[in-house]
């Protein structure tokens, strides 16, 4: 608590003006597939109120994409034949220099032959694998940005980096054998570096990279949905400016996460802004991410992981394949989450594993 109290005496913290977004997208190819309802009524609907998919293709559509290299296919839109006659279609247009932004969020799974695969409103399977390769075949543009946010969603990761020679980056909601939670943590955390939100700015230079984006969404993903998130970003791309013009943070606080008593509970939150008067906005976590509140600094506590186990540690963990507990040991660690090798099996059913999910024997 007093280094927290301290790192505020230090820094002067005059109000934080948010990021100027700037148009220049023109050359910019967006397509997007979002579901939150299937014709298959044993997938599970999301809520429809809230909607982050809807604020990204808006975001592009208000800074400067033309309308004619927009596509966003929701719900029923996104019929396996829509969906697979529209893609090839729009990427063919393209030219060089131009950039793809990608985008899935609805049901992803494992197939029979272990492909990742993301649903379409009927149910049907549209594999990561020929995701990559129908833009690798048809786009003619220097980069794409494959995102995803769903279950198993790291399976585009794992096909892009099949193809070194082009400049393909991925962002992914977790890994590819784990499944991803239905809030809209990872699709905020993309939209909030579109935008340029300077808490994204780690090095506080200005600029969001795209490998800070992609600090920022394995984090939030970690902390807040105990889950780990999945990138790729080829050397070539790490510097890759996602937003520029950023507003400097003139507090260190910003960026940090909190804890906030309420009638002696604690809950957390993420610091977003501060005044001149050490008052600071707290954005709390939730299904949308958008409950905020300016509190004072004698509101706040320093956030700490619920359980924080060495490297090593003999554990039982519950394994989210089949429900049921299992020994093992710590191998890894990543802010809260724990990555677990279970005993008497290969390296490929590791996983890592929230808090909640895991006890020290």
């Amino acid at each position: 608590m007093k280094n927290f109290l301290l790192a505020i005496i230090l820094l002067w913290s005059n109000a934080i003006v948010s990021a100027q977004t700037k148009t220049g997208f023109n050359k910019t190819w967006v397509f997007m597939v979002s579901l939150v309802e299937w014709a298959d009524t044993s997938l599970a609907t999301f809520e429809k109120e809230g909607r982050i998919d809807s604020k990204i293709f808006n975001f592009f559509k208000n800074n400067g994409v033309p309308p004619n290299q927009m596509i966003y296919l929701k719900d029923k839109q996104a019929s396996t034949n829509s969906v697979r006659a529209e893609f090839a279609k729009f990427l063919k247009k393209a030219t060089k220099g131009d950039k793809l932004f990608f985008y899935y969020s609805g049901h992803g799974y494992k197939n029979d032959d272990d492909k990742v695969c993301f649903t379409t409103y009927k149910g049907d399977e549209w594999s990561a694998e020929e995701i990559v390769r129908t833009v690798n075949n048809n786009f003619a543009g220097d980069k794409a940005f494959f995102t995803a946010d769903c279950c198993n969603s790291g399976g585009l990761a794992i096909e892009v980096k099949k193809y070194p020679q082009r400049e393909y980056a991925a962002l992914n909601s977790v890994v590819p054998t784990s499944t991803s939670s239905g809030n809209w943590t990872f699709s905020n955390a993309l939209l909030y570096g579109l935008q340029g939100k300077n808490f994204i700015d780690f090095n506080n230079n200005g600029n969001i990279s795209l490998e800070e984006l992609a600090k920022y969404i394995d984090e939030e993903m970690a902390v807040v949905e105990g889950q780990k998130a999945y990138y790729y970003i080829p050397a070539t791309m790490k510097n890759w400016v996602v937003t520029n013009n950023v507003p400097i943070k003139k507090n260190l606080l910003i960026g940090s996460r909190v804890m906030v008593d309420y009638d002696g509970e604690d809950y957390m939150g993420f610091v977003e802004d501060a005044d001149a008067k050490n008052n600071f906005n707290i954005r709390f976590y939730s299904y949308t991410n958008h409950e905020s509140e300016w509190l004072k600094l004698s509101r706040l506590k320093p956030f700490a992981c619920s359980k924080d186990l060495n490297i090593g540690t003999k554990v039982n963990a519950l394994s989210s394949y089949d429900q049921k507990w299992y020994p093992g040991k710590v191998i890894k660690k990543f802010l809260c989450l724990h990555l677990v090798h279970f005993d008497d099996y290969d390296s490929e059913w590791d996983e890592w594993m929230a808090a909640k999910n895991i006890e020290k024997k």
